[in-house]
């Protein structure tokens, strides 16, 4: 058991070094294959999601269910506390395009809401897959289309600008680094850091798994305690410091595209595709736990629109709502 503790953290090193490493390759790829900022953040999220869906997938390979679905839903939950309500703490306040919000909080919500259904049994595993695809690829699509597309479509007038408008936004507020000089060409060093960064977040969030329910199981802690909990922190930190980064730098769209981004990717492939595979089996708790993800998702929005951004106060109430899912679920075991 001592052996597990040693190895906890050198496991978690490897997974924050790895999603870095990660992250920077596909940034410098992207920009270098010249993608428009909002596909970029979405590939860059998919990087940094690396450790959820690895940790997800682990544990059911396992047949440990209970641990691979508390770590997609507690990383969500984490998500919101700590990229949107940690950030903006330290960053005092943060503002956002509210379109962009809108359109990014009704994804987080239907993709939630199919994965709900899917617990429920009210849709098979092909058919949830199929509504969190459809749903994914109508976002993908709008992060990846210029505005100018649209303007020559042969939508009604009105329809074009709105659209154009709204994907003008997305491409200008998120990741605002991209256009500061920053493009490179990408090389065979992106290449080697891109598969070393995934070697590393991969045996990372893998031993992280093993070790922490070790861990665990010597203080007779609940699996689902584990993953809600422990490894939804553990693996959600690369998503949390890049958020941190966006928020002091007063870049909030990009910030609420960083969690969707993250949430979305977590649902579709940490739930979704592994649904598939191994069906999708759960304790009840894990119901209690999509309902908690799908109102304090609806809860953040709110705030944040009716805000038009985020305050410190309004960190500190998302913070503290976290903190009061954490207890709870603490005392459910």
């Amino acid at each position: 058991m001592t052996t597990s503790y040693i190895l906890l953290p050198i496991y978690f090193a490897g997974i924050a070094f790895g999603s870095a490493w990660l992250s920077r390759g596909l940034h410098r790829l992207g920009t270098g294959l010249a993608l428009l900022p909002g596909l970029l953040g979405l590939i860059t999220a998919l990087a940094a999601d690396s450790p959820e869906i690895t940790s997800a997938i682990t544990a059911l390979s396992g047949g440990d269910h209970e641990v691979g679905v508390g770590v997609v839903l507690g990383s969500n939950l984490f998500n919101l506390a700590a990229l949107m309500g940690f950030s903006a703490i330290l960053a005092g306040n943060i503002t956002m395009q509210r379109n962009v919000l809108a359109f990014n909080a009704a994804v987080s919500l239907l993709e939630t809401g199919f994965v709900a259904l899917m617990m429920l049994h009210v849709l098979t595993p092909v058919a949830g897959m199929a509504a969190l695809a459809a749903t994914f690829s109508v976002y993908v699509l709008a992060v990846s289309l210029p505005g100018s597309v649209v303007k020559r479509s042969p939508l009604p007038r009105e329809i074009r600008r709105m659209i154009a408008a709204f994907l003008d936004d997305v491409h200008t507020h998120h990741h605002k680094d991209v256009s500061h000089g920053k493009q490179q060409r990408p090389g065979w060093r992106s290449l080697v850091g891109i598969v070393c960064g995934l070697v590393l977040v991969v045996a990372g969030s893998m031993g992280t798994v093993h070790t922490a329910i070790a861990i665990g199981d010597a203080w007779n802690v609940p699996h689902g305690l584990i993953g809600a909990l422990l490894l939804a922190a553990l693996t959600g930190f690369p998503n949390a410091y890049t958020s941190i980064r966006l928020a002091l730098r007063n870049q909030g769209t990009a910030v609420v595209s960083e969690t969707v981004n993250s949430n979305t990717i977590n649902m579709v492939i940490g739930v979704g595709v592994p649904a598939l595979v191994f069906g999708m089996a759960h304790k009840p708790v894990a119901l209690t736990e999509i309902w908690w993800l799908l109102g304090f998702t609806a809860f953040v929005s709110a705030l944040t629109w009716v805000g038009n951004g985020l305050s410190r106060t309004h960190g500190m109430i998302i913070v503290t709502v976290y903190l009061a899912f954490v207890a709870a679920r603490v005392i459910w075991g």
